[in-house]
């Protein structure tokens, strides 16, 4: 701030300078001329200072909040250039216009840092450039689709910004970025036909960007497929989807032998999962059927003396007991068997 205020003050002291001279010479210039009238001599008289600021402010950074730090270096570097700044001064530029613990972080590194541009941009990018890891940064990359709703640009966008933070924190840079963000554009595309003419277009044109793809996504997007008719996808803005029903159903279109093919693998799929899903109705309605109970030949009814069921559920005539002198003899034999006769 105050070398800002410092900065003014000289401005104004060499614009009253140029006043002074100005002044000065224009005596002698109104000598060769005609008299002025007096409306102009009053106009003349009249000192008029304005003040056009040539300087850019840069925001303040610090740390925890408000602007990233590597939109604020950009913003810093602009702001240098448009000043002309000496290393040193750009050093004493950027520690000015830091606060919080960015500032005390910068305060308490050695003199040697403190008046490095380059070596304070550098310990400020290493720590609050990257606050995840390089390999969390990766697995968000290549794990990020397309979601339900999302253009085709939003898209792009979300990659291009993923990627950039990938760059910012490998050790050794990226060489193949520009293949991998065309590469996870095409791949990740929610529309599945779009994604086969992308993929065809790549092998037709191995060295197209992803910008130049992108663009011919979404003409085809609101143009419809080259390959036949398409109904809107959720990857373009709902505007064009409209404007291209009403362009698309003013004509017939001719049956294309791929859109009968899908037709035809559709019916099938569908006749297979009915099959299987008529299988586990099957097996459910045997599981849930109760099983028999398992009758004993043991079990002797007493209504009709009848082995297998019992008498609550026989329907046949009553029979009489067995007579006593069997059961007597039953249970002599039982006791000669049980109690044997001791030797004499």
């Amino acid at each position: 701030m105050e070398q800002e205020l410092q900065e003014l003050r000289q401005l104004v002291t060499q614009l009253k300078a140029d006043n002074e001279e100005l002044r000065r010479q224009r005596p002698a210039r109104s000598s060769d001329t005609l008299p002025a009238s007096s409306a102009d001599l009053g106009a003349a008289a009249t000192e008029r200072l304005v003040f056009v600021p040539r300087d850019r402010k840069c925001p303040m950074f610090t740390g925890k909040s408000g602007i990233k730090v590597s939109d604020w270096i950009e913003e810093a570097e602009s702001c240098m250039r448009a000043r002309h700044l000496s290393a040193k001064d750009q050093a004493f530029f950027l520690f000015d216009h830091l606060e919080g613990e960015a500032r005390q972080e910068i305060k308490y590194r050695p003199s040697a840092d403190r008046n490095d541009p380059e070596k304070i941009k550098s310990i400020l990018q290493e720590l609050y450039g990257c606050p995840h890891s390089y390999v969390a940064l990766q697995e968000a990359f290549f794990s990020r689709k397309q979601q339900d709703g999302e253009t085709l640009l939003e898209f792009s966008l979300a990659l291009i910004g993923l990627m950039d933070k990938v760059k910012t924190c490998a050790p050794d840079g990226l060489v193949n970025a520009e293949v991998l963000l065309r590469d996870q554009f095409s791949e990740h595309v929610f529309d599945g036909g779009l994604r086969r003419e992308l993929k065809q277009l790549i092998r037709s044109k191995p060295t197209i960007t992803l910008l130049e793809l992108r663009a011919e996504a979404i003409r085809w997007e609101r143009e419809g497929m080259p390959v036949g008719t398409r109904g809107r996808s959720y990857s373009v803005p709902s505007i064009h989807g409209v404007q291209y029903a009403v362009h698309g159903g003013s004509r017939p279109v001719a049956d294309h032998p791929t859109d009968r093919s899908e037709l035809s693998e559709l019916k099938d799929m569908l006749r297979r999962q009915q099959e299987q899903l008529n299988q586990l109705s099957q097996s459910v309605a045997l599981l849930q059927r109760p099983l028999p109970r398992p009758r004993s030949n043991s079990i002797i009814c007493r209504r009709c003396q009848q082995p297998g069921h019992i008498a609550q559920d026989c329907d046949g005539p009553r029979v009489p007991a067995r007579t006593q002198p069997a059961l007597a003899g039953h249970s002599r034999a039982h006791g000669l068997s049980s109690h044997p006769t001791p030797e004499n």
